[in-house]
């Protein structure tokens, strides 16, 4: 009995780790809450537009990264969102 709890507390554990980095990635909540915020923006056109291609780029890296578990492609996504972010302010 104590060997079946074990067995599945290690499997419970084993499955909240492999999914934490996804769960703990701040892309995954701020790449939609950024693109509301260019939609909301009171920019020009052609600057919303540029800045939705960027944000179209961005998360299609964004995806992969997590699709790859590519850390260098996450980091370049986030570069890409904080760009974005700082060009809102």
């Amino acid at each position: 009995m104590r060997r079946l709890a074990f067995i599945l507390a290690s499997a419970l554990a084993t499955s909240t780790l492999a999914t934490a980095p996804a769960l703990a990635c701040r892309g995954t909540a701020e790449y939609p809450a950024v693109e509301q915020e260019i939609a909301q923006s009171s920019l020009p056109a052609d600057a919303k537009a540029r800045l939705m291609q960027e944000w179209s780029e961005g998360k299609a890296l964004h995806d992969a990264a997590h699709a790859s578990d590519d850390k260098a492609k996450m980091k370049e996504s986030l570069e890409i969102l904080d760009r974005i972010k700082q060009q809102l302010e």
